[in-house]
């Protein structure tokens, strides 16, 4: 459980100062975002965070119209799961212009938003 909690506190660290981090596995040189205290492929716990690059494609989303109480205020809002350049995938808010569609492969970066609790939020942002 410790493992899980430093994995966890790390990302949220990463967020809260503008960056995007994963794991990356000792034993084969996997990466995993968000980080994972575990190696998916080969099951070691040898693993150390690294920073990964904000920006990607856009797979696929969701409007989300009934939210939780933290983003009531939002809806709705466009809830998307994003390619990262390295092949992982990662779910944020695509952040749109008022009027602007979200479309597949659009070419998105990591946006960093603050929030009432003082913690700051990921958001995906189209490129320009």
């Amino acid at each position: 459980m410790k493992e899980i909690t430093q994995v966890v506190k790390a990302y949220e660290d990463a967020i809260n100062q503008n960056r995007i981090v994963g794991s990356i596995c000792d034993v084969c040189h996997e990466t995993y975002v968000p980080p994972r205290p575990i190696c998916i492929n080969c099951g070691s716990s040898k693993i150390d965070i690294t920073t990964v690059e904000g920006e990607g494609k856009v797979v696929t989303w969701t409007v989300i119209h009934i939210a939780p109480p933290t983003h009531i205020d939002k809806v709705p809002y466009i809830l998307a799961i994003v390619e990262l350049t390295n092949g992982q995938k990662l779910t944020g808010i695509l952040s749109l212009a008022e009027g602007q569609a979200p479309e597949f492969d659009m070419e998105v970066v990591a946006g960093f938003e603050e929030a009432e609790e003082g913690a700051k939020r990921l958001r995906w942002i189209p490129k320009s």
